[in-house]
């Protein structure tokens, strides 16, 4: 018998069925946490770990896309489907755009927001001393309007009134350790200071310290933010876990003690995020909220916070949005958002080597009414 020519090789079903099931599974995740962000985690917890791994999850996605286009798989619909809303917050992430200057503005204004570390996360061993002069340094070149720090580390109460001496106007909270230190939050402002309180967290060190500033007439409300955080260092985290490696179980109990602790904390976190948003419902003036808020774009916390508001990354910015540098270009987890009065004009993430977080500058300003 004569070979039967251009005859395809068969797939085997149960080949098919699994990695249709795969395409599936992944798609379904996906989903979830595209979903994490509008639940709340103190309500059902489940969804957040999706929103969490959500840049992993969205990789496995693509890579299963392509998987099935090159083996040209009927079934690659379904990352397809899974794909499209992604497009929906890809900006949250990364951003082709740039400064606007467009427009007419009858006052421009700049704030930038800086988690400092307690000067005492700098790269290559920078002394706490040093990283201050430095993150003073960079203070004065961009010459913020308001400036909102957060984990600012100091040796009396004094230095309170020192620190960064071209504000004329601050306001703070700092929690007095034992040996006499302080940390906390602070704001400072060339624009007049009427008033500043706090909102403290029970059994927390975190904190939102808002501010009412009169801003050309306008008198606005400053939060500056540092919400819970999850207190896992990855390097001992993954130390741990190659010290447990010959034993499957302890790994397994390991990861599952990671994944509570993380539950734990992103619960904490919502309700932190209650109790601001009942301040700004009560507050008389619109909110710029910023800080340090530990939580991803695909969060319940960066979706409670930014409801009504602009972001000014997605509003003016470029190119990646992460704001922590352990991780980057993964991770965005420092914040500014903007009442819909005003209008974002320009976004900056300063990569530099002072704290393990990189300060965020936004200028932002007020259209003026055309005659």
């Amino acid at each position: 018998m004569g070979r039967i020519k251009g005859r395809k090789r068969r797939v085997p079903a149960f080949f098919g069925f699994t990695f249709r099931l795969v395409l599936i599974i992944a798609a379904l995740c996906l989903f979830l946490s595209y979903i994490s962000s509008y639940i709340d985690p103190a309500r059902f917890s489940v969804p957040l770990f999706f929103g969490l791994y959500f840049i992993p999850i969205l990789i496995i996605n693509i890579v299963l896309f392509l998987i099935a286009a090159v083996s040209g798989s009927r079934s690659a619909w379904i990352p397809i489907i899974a794909l499209l809303p992604a497009l929906l917050f890809a900006e949250r992430f990364f951003r082709f755009g740039g400064s606007s200057d467009e427009g007419s503005y009858g006052s421009r204004f700049t704030i930038q927001t800086y988690n400092v570390g307690k000067f005492q996360l700098a790269k290559n061993r920078t002394s706490p001393a040093k990283a201050l002069e430095e993150i003073t340094r960079q203070v004065n070149d961009s010459d913020p309007d308001i400036l909102c720090l957060q984990e600012v580390y100091l040796d009396s109460i004094e230095m309170t009134r020192t620190i960064f001496p071209g504000y004329r106007y601050r306001t703070y909270h700092l929690f007095r350790h034992g040996n006499g230190k302080r940390s906390g939050n602070m704001i400072l402002s060339k624009y007049q200071i009427t008033q500043g309180k706090v909102l403290t967290f029970r059994h927390s060190t975190n904190l939102s310290l808002f501010a009412d500033i009169i801003l050309e007439g306008d008198t606005v409300r400053i939060y500056d933010n540092h919400l819970e955080s999850y207190a896992i260092s990855p390097a001992s985290l993954v130390k741990r876990i190659r010290e447990k490696r010959k034993n499957s179980e302890d790994v397994r109990e390991e990861i599952i003690n990671v994944h509570t602790k993380v539950r734990n904390t992103v619960i904490r976190r919502s309700k932190q995020v209650a109790a601001i948003l009942s301040n700004i419902q009560k507050s008389p003036y619109p909110a710029i909220i910023c800080g340090d808020f530990n939580d991803t774009p695909m969060s319940y916390t960066y979706h409670k916070l930014s409801y009504g508001s602009k972001d000014t990354f997605k509003e003016s910015g470029k190119g990646f949005s992460a704001t922590y540098s352990m991780l980057w270009p993964l991770l965005r987890i420092d914040y500014i958002f903007i009442p819909k009065s005003f209008t974002g004009i320009s976004h900056n993430t300063i990569r530099n080597a002072y704290s393990d977080h990189y300060p965020v500058i936004a200028e932002f300003g007020k259209e003026s009414n055309p005659e």
